[in-house]
């Protein structure tokens, strides 16, 4: 797919994803985008760079509170979405699925939290930005992946070639919050500092080479920080009964590929 479709695709997208949470919060409604377009929409910086990578535009993922689950509903399907009743039913209410038969996009929501390879709480942090969840969680949801795919690498490292690691500054990345939450569970743990192992790897030699300049040296001293940080952090006595089983028995959630999508 050419630079020029994926733009014009994440512009129809975009447009989109902020018109449904203005017009939730319209409703007294909390919708947040997640997933790749929560990256693009953050904040001005990583869409450029997402289309340099050639990152392929997918469809919007919201995430929702429980109780705006029937308002959330309400408002997708007066805008002309149809949800998808046989996921709804598998997934007991906490994802939903809605597709649209004129503009052609389809819609996933999560309730409260992230739940894939590793759960991602969202309580008490869905308004911190106004448009999508905080930056350091869009950066847990690619790292939480046992197996990264292509995709998931480019958005955290464009998440990492464009915000600092710190806490200067809200739109910094905050090492410290990402360390107590992994301090608390060894499997998250094991897979998130793994991965930022190998985004480090592909800023030289894959797919994330092209990144050049401050945003590769941005990146680079970005998942120092964060490793420095992680590894410092005291961690609770079932993280380290954990560690003592390591690899030896499955630390992670098996997905299946339809919940594994966003």
């Amino acid at each position: 797919m050419s630079a020029g479709t994926v733009a014009g695709n994440w512009d129809k997208l975009q447009a989109e994803a902020v018109s449904v949470v203005r017009a939730a919060a319209d409703q007294n409604v909390t919708l947040r985008v997640v997933g790749s377009a929560g990256i693009r929409l953050h904040c001005q910086q990583p869409g450029p760079l997402m289309d340099r990578l050639g990152r392929p535009a997918k469809d919007i993922d919201f995430i929702v509170p429980q109780q705006h689950r029937k308002g959330m509903r309400r408002l997708l399907e007066a805008r002309g979405y149809v949800v998808d009743r046989d996921l709804l039913v598998a997934m007991e209410g906490t994802r939903y699925s809605f597709a649209h038969s004129e503009n052609g996009i389809e819609i996933d929501v999560f309730v409260e939290r992230l739940d894939f390879c590793h759960r991602i709480e969202l309580t008490g942090r869905l308004t911190a930005h106004p448009v999508t969840i905080p930056v350091e969680e869009l950066l847990l949801q690619k790292i939480q992946i046992v197996q990264m795919t292509t995709t998931d690498l480019m958005d955290a490292g464009v998440l990492l070639a464009t915000h600092e690691v710190g806490q200067d500054s809200a739109e910094w990345i905050d090492a410290a919050h990402i360390a107590r939450l992994l301090a608390r569970d060894w499997g998250f743990h094991h897979t998130a500092t793994r991965n930022l192992g190998r985004v480090a790897e592909e800023l030289n030699s894959g797919v994330l080479d092209s990144l050049t300049g401050q945003g590769r040296a941005r990146a680079e001293r970005g998942i120092g920080q964060l490793m420095t940080v992680i590894e410092a952090q005291d961690k609770t006595l079932g993280w380290r009964m954990r560690d003592k089983i390591g690899e030896r028995k499955q630390w992670w959630q098996d997905v299946d590929e339809r919940e594994a999508t966003y």
